[in-house]
C-alpha cells in the first residue's frame, strides 16, 4: 500500500483510531461484518497475499475458538437450541455473540496489521514524541524488537552453522540465543546514549521532519473527520444500537443504513485511496 502510506502521519493515525473506535464499541452487525471486510482488504494490500494466508491460519482458529467459547459459558438467551449434557442451555442469542466477538476480534487485527505496515517506527515518533517522548521511543523500539530478534536469530544461527557445522541441538540453540541478547543489549545502549547525546526529549529541542501536512492532506483529513462524525453521531443517538440479550433486537431503516454506508466509505478510503492512485499512475503512462 504505497498510496496511502504516503499521507501525513497524522491523517494515517486519524484513520486508524477512528476505524479502531468503531469496530471495537460499535455493536451493530453491519458495522462489524463491513469493517471485517475493509479490514481484511486493506491487510491483504499491505503484506500481500502469502503472509496474509500465514496470518489466516493464525487468526480463523482464533475465532473459531472464540465463537465456541461463548456458548459454552454463556447460556443467557430467549431462543434455544438445544441443551448439554450438563443441562445447561445453548442458545441462538448466546451463538451469535460469540460469532460477531470473533468478527470484532478478527476485525482489530486486520487493522493492527495494516497499523504496522503504514505507521512506521519513525512516523510513531514523530507522531507522539513530543508529547510522551520516552514512552514513544520505547513503543516505537518495541513494535521492531520481535521482527529484528527474529532476523539476527536467522543470521547468528547461520553463522554459527559455517563456524561449527557439527554444532547441534541445545547447546547450538544457547549459545545462538545469548548472542543475540548480547547483541540486542548491546544495540539497546547505544541507542540510548545516541538519543540522549542528541537531546531527544527536551522542551526546546527542535527536529527535522520530511513530513508536511499538504492540501492534499487536509482534503483526506477533512474527508475522515466528516465521515466519523457522522457514524459517532448516528452512534450516540442510538441508531447504530444493537443487543444479543436477552433477545436480539436493534435499529434498523433508513437511518440505520445511512450512517452503515458512512462507516463503509470510511474504512474503505485506503482501498479507494490505492485505487485513485492506479488510475491516475495508469493515465499519466498511457500519455507517455
Amino acid at each position: 500500500m504505497t498510496g496511502f502510506s504516503k499521507l501525513h502521519p497524522f491523517v494515517e493515525a486519524a484513520f486508524f483510531l477512528l476505524v479502531l473506535a468503531f469496530s471495537m464499541f460499535v455493536s451493530h452487525p453491519w458495522v462489524q461484518l463491513l469493517g471485517l471486510a475493509f479490514a481484511a482488504a486493506m491487510a491483504l494490500s499491505c503484506v500481500g497475499g502469502k503472509k496474509f494466508l500465514r496470518q489466516l491460519l493464525l487468526i480463523v482458529p482464533l475465532m473459531l475458538f472464540t465463537a465456541i467459547l461463548n456458548p459454552l459459558i454463556t447460556h443467557q438467551g430467549v431462543t434455544i437450541l438445544f441443551y448439554f449434557p450438563s443441562g445447561n442451555a445453548c442458545t441462538l442469542e448466546s451463538v451469535l455473540y460469540g460469532v460477531f466477538a470473533a468478527v470484532r476480534l478478527a476485525t482489530v487485527l486486520f487493522w493492527f496489521v495494516g497499523w504496522n505496515a503504514v505507521i512506521t517506527s519513525d512516523k510513531f515518533v514523530f507522531l507522539f514524541g513530543r508529547v510522551i517522548p520516552a514512552l514513544s521511543l520505547t513503543i516505537s523500539m518495541g513494535l521492531r524488537l520481535i521482527p529484528r530478534l527474529l532476523r539476527r536469530i536467522r543470521e547468528v544461527s547461520e553463522a554459527q552453522k559455517c563456524l561449527c557445522p557439527d554444532s547441534k541441538g541445545l547447546r547450538h540453540a544457547g549459545r545462538v540465543i545469548s548472542i543475540v541478547i548480547t547483541w540486542s543489549l548491546e544495540n539497546a545502549l547505544d541507542t540510548a546514549d545516541s538519543m540522549k547525546s542528541r537531546g531527544y526529549g527536551l522542551r526546546k529541542r527542535s527536529a527535522f521532519s520530511l513530513y508536511r501536512f499538504t492540501v492534499r492532506d487536509g482534503a483526506a483529513l477533512t474527508y475522515l473527520l466528516l465521515l466519523g462524525a457522522a457514524v459517532l453521531l448516528s452512534a450516540l443517538t442510538g441508531k447504530l444500537s444493537w443487543q444479543f440479550y436477552p433477545m436480539m433486537q436493534g435499529s434498523g431503516g433508513l437511518w440505520t443504513i445511512l450512517p452503515a454506508v458512512a462507516f463503509a466509505l470510511l474504512a474503505a478510503f485506503p482501498v479507494m485511496y490505492e485505487a485513485k492512485e492506479a488510475v491516475q499512475w495508469r493515465i499519466s503512462q498511457s500519455k507517455i
